[in-house]
């Protein structure tokens, strides 16, 4: 429950806008070097056109998925459940969904969990308000300016 706010606006929740659009910046590290990460999360469909042109092959991306998992009883029969899951993906290709308004980002596990292991590939289709962690090994001037030189939090207005 948040309120659209321009970029130079503080947002309820100490959180920011990112330039340009309405996309949240939930939390931004980003080192002097270029490396880092952001917390991110698309609110409308422009966003998602934002976060396409964000992600690039060889990043990072985090964010929850639902996964088929198969388990085998006992008595040798299988059986497939879909489970709600984190992962973090290396990205090795990003696609945008305009009528589905989603981003399709598709890669290899890098940080096994009880459902996927390491190196597994996986698609996670990042929807509108799905929060998710996008790191850089190097972030550039352009992806920089794409999340604005600088944003306001809450604790900073007034």
């Amino acid at each position: 429950n948040y309120k659209r706010m321009p970029c130079s606006a503080p947002a309820d929740s100490g959180s920011a806008y990112l330039k340009g659009c309405s996309m949240k910046l939930v939390h931004r590290d980003i080192e002097k070097n270029g490396t880092g990460q952001v917390v991110l999360i698309p609110e409308e469909s422009e966003d998602m056109w934002h976060l396409y042109n964000l992600v690039s092959t060889g990043d990072s991306l985090k964010s929850t998925t639902i996964r088929k998992v198969k388990e085998e009883s006992a008595t040798g029969s299988s059986s497939a459940s879909k489970v709600r899951t984190v992962l973090t993906l290396s990205v090795e290709a990003v696609e945008f969904d305009t009528i589905a308004c989603t981003v399709r980002i598709k890669g290899r596990n890098i940080q096994e969990n009880q459902y996927v292991k390491m190196g597994a590939y996986h698609t996670i289709d990042i929807q509108l308000n799905q929060r998710l962690t996008l790191a850089k090994l190097q972030w550039d001037i352009i992806s920089i300016d794409r999340l604005g030189e600088q944003y306001v939090s809450h604790d900073a207005c007034c």
